[in-house]
């Protein structure tokens, strides 16, 4: 699929954001109308679409409970989306499929999922079926847009140095990925694989765009190609990365000169004091933002003693012979 852009500075311009979790039902410790704060979230970005005469894309996990029938994936909030999405230059957005879209992570389940029915309605176009090539009013800038099925991070490298040649006349190649990507060698978060921009030199993209993981790591250029990977545009849980990042969309503009400029653009959001609410004794102590910045930075400290990637391990080690407090959250984290 070819789709033409008419900015009047004959550019390419994609905006790029991630992890939005919509649900009517808040997460985690959220207080406020969380479902309305993520929809005015896009709304914000549809209107920086619109202003710049470019595209959005979006790297998955649009939806947050990963049960269709879960009553977080009402169907006025999926109607609701669905006109939001129609607003976009395009009446869509094209994006990824994230976990959180999924069930059993198996991507067989997607035309049962809240996003299928978006993607069948065409509000959100689905990069996996169809990749799609941008280019502006004289054709003389060509950038293609690709994702990769979700799938456990050795797999998804595979994908990546598998994927198929370059089409022809491509001046730029994009691809998103909904895993966790960070700097460096390969890693593992409780088990889960990590890949390393280092383990991805020499695969013929120029720009990969990382959702999944809902912390921020600075834009940095490996072998060649740049890596965005902004976190996500949810603050879905009351942990450290919540606390400290910005919540941003990315820019990215592609001009006949061959030139490719990248920025951010904050998104508005409210006070952590009001999204999020303070429930029990632990979080009550460190209520204030100073504090809970405090209070994450010992944790880290503490953390950094612990030689095991079991999370088990490391909660029993956390709590400190707390065998209440540890068990609560095992049960909390179903582990």
């Amino acid at each position: 699929m070819v789709i033409k852009l008419q900015d009047p500075k004959n550019r390419v311009n994609l905006v790029w954001s991630t992890d939005w979790h919509l649900t009517d039902i808040p997460p985690a410790r959220r207080k406020d109308d969380y479902r309305n704060a993520i929809l005015a979230k896009i709304e914000f970005i549809r209107d920086l679409v619109e202003k710049l005469n470019g595209a959005g894309l979006c790297g998955g996990d649009v939806f947050h409970y990963k049960i269709p029938k879960h009553a977080g994936n009402s169907i006025r909030l999926i109607i609701d989306l669905m006109h939001a999405l129609r607003k976009f230059p395009q009446g869509k957005v094209f994006g990824s499929i994230g976990n959180h879209d999924l069930s059993w992570d198996r991507m067989d389940t997607l035309p049962r999922q809240p996003l299928g029915l978006l993607i069948a309605v065409g509000a959100y176009h689905d990069l996996n079926t169809e990749p799609v090539i941008f280019t502006n009013a004289d054709d003389t800038v060509r950038v293609s847009v690709e994702t990769f099925p979700f799938a456990e991070g050795d797999v998804t490298i595979q994908n990546i140095k598998n994927a198929d040649p370059r089409q022809p006349h491509v001046d730029h190649r994009i691809g998103i990925v909904h895993a966790y990507g960070y700097p460096g060698d390969a890693g593992s978060m409780f088990g889960t694989r990590k890949i390393g921009y280092n383990e991805l030199i020499g695969t013929d993209f120029d720009i990969l765009l990382w959702g999944h993981d809902h912390s921020r790591h600075e834009t940095i250029e490996v072998g060649g190609c740049t890596h965005i990977n902004l976190g996500s545009l949810a603050r879905a849980a009351f942990t450290y990365d919540e606390v400290e990042r910005p919540v941003c969309a990315a820019i990215l503009s592609f001009e006949p000169s061959g030139a490719f400029k990248y920025g951010e653009k904050e998104i508005p959001v409210k006070p952590l004091q009001i999204a999020f609410a303070a429930a029990d004794k632990g979080v009550e102590q460190i209520a204030k933002s100073d504090d809970i910045t405090s209070f994450f930075a010992d944790m880290d400290a503490a953390v950094q003693g612990i030689e095991v990637n079991d999370p088990k391990v490391v909660i029993k080690e956390l709590c400190a012979g707390d065998i209440n407090l540890e068990n609560l959250i095992l049960e909390l984290c179903d582990l």
